[in-house]
């Protein structure tokens, strides 16, 4: 539950916030010739065009098309033709769609009525499943991807992490069948930044076995930045950036929602999720939204026998209001993420000898015992995280847009021990409060220029409960930065440059140095400070084909854990000892990428990077154990070296014949300790997914986008493990080849659609164990899974 003064925040800054913006926001007196009453705001521009096939040039008759800031949109005559009246001076993003073609957004400046006519290319890919953020020019050089459409709907049920598999050098670090992380190019934790709904995630994310707590089904769309993206969002994210969006508030007056149901048969888990909206029919520019999950699962199962205490609970819920209009608008939104999940109890024993021979096993001791149930019991954690954001935001025809976002966060972590506690009580509780501003402000573009400047500061206080492992501490983070685009025709240009100030308070209590008996307490205190800058470049050359080129540097200072954690950290099995003399990990990034992009048969995208990174920061696993009270760990030691990363990612999707396409994701990452020239520990092996798809399209009158899809998942054998030092427990897993399918279709009951799903992961159950799961050392990973899953949209609005 909430403690009462953050109960008082949670109901009066928004409030506060909303009528502070209302009382800003009423109609000033006009100062000059550009600022009109409202009722009279009529610019009197017209945009308008054709909407055309790139190749062909012949029109898209009833193509729609929507300026994005207006939210005002048009449908293409027979010839064509689409018009926009009444529009004001400023920069707009035009996004037009057309069914068999990708989906696309050009942004205009609109000085005088213009005429601009819009090419699209022919979609291969139905439904535009997992695609390069854009085609011709993107929004930034570096390389990015979505998640949406059909592989997202494939997804739910899956953590966020699962979810993001499907993406070319994205993997997961795993603890157990239930917790994942992402891993992007071989970077994972605090070097991944997740941003919720426009605001950053802040919570114990440093732990390896601390899931990010967002739930999946708030998104319609997740972007994936690959590689350092400092200086437009901040310090820390050195790996990239995982973006999850939800749609927009709807405009329309009238309810809609949404119902999904699923259910699995591996550890028979339920879930139901719900959302509705709306907009108020007498006060047009409030809009409202209400959205819930809930999840259930038992014991996980691998090829032959259950996973001892891998059931687990999670509850969801979110709310959102916002109040738009063309020239500003308001946004305030909430979201409780609550999560139970068991531990794999075979991992915590009570000695080293005991440990070992639970490494060395075939399967856990009395794993053929174990029964199927639904109950959670110790070791197992316990997590709580809130998240409210108001949003604030005005657009001037003259000066640009300005936004303002402020988030406050509090996550409540309980981990629960096998040994030593009550089931009653937490062997370890951890407490972060975390308030983050960001604003920014979009110049009105000036000849081929446009871009923005912004600040952000982040505050956070962590205290602690029952155990010291990590210590109590306060961080208060400030940067500022500048973007800069320039673009004309195919080519454009963009640079940046970011600066961070990061201060870091410790209070923690060590023994006495004075002989003196008990503990004293210290106050150790960091100041940090860097730069991050980026440069970069794209070309269309035309012939569906661009090329990308970027260099970027990204900062990240070690966490309180990487200083001065010290001690037994159940949820990940592991004895965890800190270094305070850690120094900030300088990161420099750089990529090539070249883009195939909207072609009737074939599309692919490559990029290769290498990312060499000043005192990186790992832990290394010690070859004996740490015998405590509790049992026994394995030991893991903070350390820190020079270190580069190189691979490449290659996704392509290639037209057979008629409605059958291969689609292909592949993806490598070498990784070396550039100190003792050795490879680093706990790097993603190769892998390369491959699959099938057949497009059947509508059968009969009431089955409609029909779909089956059939692959394989190949993972090497890691053999790059390091040998001079840092050396592992227990030897890489053997390579693995799993079979997927997947098949769906939208069922009609007269006007009412019906999307069925069903989605198989490892169908030919087969046994094996994944390098980068920290229960590697323990157990089998999941066996066969077949999810199903019918999403039913609700529209009571009037036509």
């Amino acid at each position: 539950m909430l403690i009462p003064d953050f109960l008082q925040k949670l109901v009066l800054l928004p409030v506060l916030a909303l009528f502070a913006f209302v009382a800003q926001a009423q109609p000033m007196p006009a100062t000059g010739p550009d600022i009109l009453p409202e009722a009279e705001q009529n610019c009197g521009l017209t945009l308008s065009g054709k909407v055309l096939d790139h190749d062909n040039r012949e029109p898209l008759i009833g193509a729609t098309v929507l300026i994005r800031e207006l939210k005002r949109a048009a449908v293409a005559d027979e010839y064509g033709n689409y018009h926009f009246h009444d529009i004001c001076q400023g920069t707009y993003t035009v996004q037009v769609s057309y069914i068999g073609y990708e989906q696309e957004a050009f942004t205009f400046r609109i000085t005088t009525s213009s005429v601009r006519d819009l090419q699209l290319h022919t979609d291969t890919r139905t439904l535009n499943t997992v695609q390069v953020i854009g085609s011709h020019v993107k929004s930034q050089a570096q390389s990015s991807e979505l998640l949406g459409g059909r592989d997202l709907a494939e997804a739910r049920g899956l953590t966020l992490a699962e979810s993001l598999k499907s993406i070319a050098g994205v993997t997961t670090l795993q603890t157990g069948p239930t917790i994942s992380k992402p891993v992007i190019h071989g970077l994972h934790g605090s070097r991944i930044l997740l941003l919720n709904n426009g605001v950053r995630q802040e919570a114990q994310q440093w732990g390896t076995e601390h899931a990010p707590e967002i739930d999946p089904f708030v998104a319609t769309e997740m972007h994936v930045i690959k590689g350092a993206a400092g200086v437009r969002y901040g310090a820390d994210a050195i790996g990239g950036v995982v973006i999850v969006e939800p749609k927009p508030l709807p405009d329309s007056v009238g309810v809609a929602g949404s119902l999904n149901l699923m259910g699995s048969t591996n550890n028979r888990q339920g879930v139901i999720s719900a959302m509705v909206e709306g907009n108020v029919a007498k006060l047009r520019p409030l809009s409202w939204r209400l959205q819930g999950t809930l999840k259930k699962g038992g014991f996980s199962k691998a090829k032959d026998y259950y996973l001892n205490n891998t059931a687990f609970e999670e509850q969801n819920f979110s709310g959102t209001v916002g109040y738009t209009k063309q020239n500003y608008g308001a946004e305030v939104y909430y979201s409780l993420f609550q999560t139970k999940l068991g531990i794999l109890r075979e991992s915590h024993v009570g000695s080293s000898e005991d440990l070992l021979n639970a490494i060395n096993r075939d399967k856990p001791f009395g794993a053929d015992t174990v029964k199927f149930t639904y109950d959670i019991r110790t070791p197992y954690q316990d997590v709580t995280h809130h998240l409210l954001k108001t949003r604030l935001y005005l657009n001037s025809a003259t000066a640009g847009k300005f936004e303002f976002v402020y988030g406050l966060q509090q996550n409540v972590r309980q981990e629960y021990a096998l040994h030593g506690n009550s089931a009653a009580t937490p062997a370890m509780q951890l407490k972060l409060t975390t308030h983050t501003t960001e604003a920014v402000w979009e110049h009105k573009p000036v000849g081929n220029f446009s871009g923005s400047i912004g600040a952000a500061t982040v505050y956070k206080h962590n205290t602690y409960k029952y155990d010291d492992f990590l210590p109590q501490y306060t961080g208060i983070t400030a940067g500022a930065f500048a973007i800069e685009k320039w673009q004309k025709d195919k080519l454009q240009l963009e640079g940046g440059l970011r600066y961070d100030y990061t201060y870091l308070l410790v209070k923690k209590y060590e023994p006495r140095t004075d002989n003196g008996s008990g503990s004293a307490l210290i106050k150790p205190d960091y100041t940090f400070h860097n730069l991050s800058g980026m440069v970069g470049g794209m070309y269309d050359v035309g012939y569906h084909l661009t090329f990308g080129l970027s260099a970027t540097s990204a900062w990240r200072a070690p966490g309180a854990n990487e200083l001065f954690s010290e001690g037994i950290h159940h949820s990940s099995v592991a004895y965890e000892v800190g270094n305070p003399n850690l120094k900030p990990e300088q990161a420099y990034n750089f990529e090539a990428s070249v883009d195939y992009y909207a072609n009737r048969r074939f599309n692919a995208k490559l990029s290769v990077y290498n990312n060499y990174i000043n005192e990186y920061i790992y832990t290394a696993i010690q070859p004996e154990p740490e015998l405590t009270v509790r049992g026994s760990f394995l030991k893991f030691l903070y350390k820190q070296a020079d270190a580069s990363f190189r691979g490449a990612d290659l996704s392509f999707d290639l037209k057979l014949v008629n409605k059958l396409t291969w689609i292909s994701k592949s993806s490598v990452v070498r990784a070396r300790n550039l100190d003792i020239d050795d490879w680093l520990v706990a790097i993603p092996a190769d892998r390369t997914d491959n699959k099938l798809t057949f497009e059947a399209g509508d059968v009969g009158k009431q089955l409609k986008e029909t779909y089956f899809s059939l692959g394989g998942l190949f993972v090497a054998r890691q053999t790059r493990m390091p040998t001079k030092a840092d050396e592992d427990l227990a030897e890489a897993p053997n390579a693995y080849f799993l079979v997927h399918a997947e098949a769906g279709t939208t069922l009609y009951f007269g006007k009412q659609p019906l999307e069925i799903g069903i989605t198989a992961n490892n169908l030919l159950n087969t046994a094996y164990r994944d390098y980068l799961n920290r229960f590697r050392y323990f157990a089998d990973e999941t066996g066969r899974l077949i999810m199903f899953r019918v999403s039913i949209p609700l529209d009571f609005r009037k036509s």
